[in-house]
C-alpha cells in the first residue's frame, strides 16, 4: 500500500467515528426536545384545564342573567324629550 491509499483510509475511519458521534449527539437532543415538549403540552393541558373550570360558572351566571333579563323587561326608554 502506498501513502495515499492509507491516508484514504485513515481519513474514511476518522470521518465515519466523527459522524457516529454527531448521530449519537443529534439522538440526544431530539430526546430532550421530546421531553421538553411532552412537558410543555401538560402545562397547556393544565391551562386548558383550568380555563374549562372558570368557564363553567362564568356560562351558568351568564344564563342566569339572560334569564333574568327576559323575565323582568326593562321600561322602554325614550329618544326625545318629554314637552311640558
Amino acid at each position: 500500500m502506498d501513502f495515499l491509499q492509507i491516508a484514504l483510509i485513515f481519513l474514511i475511519l476518522l470521518l465515519s467515528i466523527f459522524l457516529g458521534i454527531t448521530g449519537i449527539q443529534v439522538f440526544f437532543i431530539l430526546r430532550d426536545l421530546k421531553k421538553a415538549l411532552d412537558k410543555f403540552n401538560s402545562i397547556l393541558q393544565t391551562g386548558e384545564n383550568i380555563a374549562e373550570d372558570i368557564e363553567r360558572p362564568v356560562s351558568a351566571a351568564s344564563n342566569l342573567v339572560t334569564t333574568l333579563k327576559k323575565i323582568i323587561k326593562p321600561k322602554p326608554k325614550r329618544f326625545y324629550k318629554k314637552v311640558l
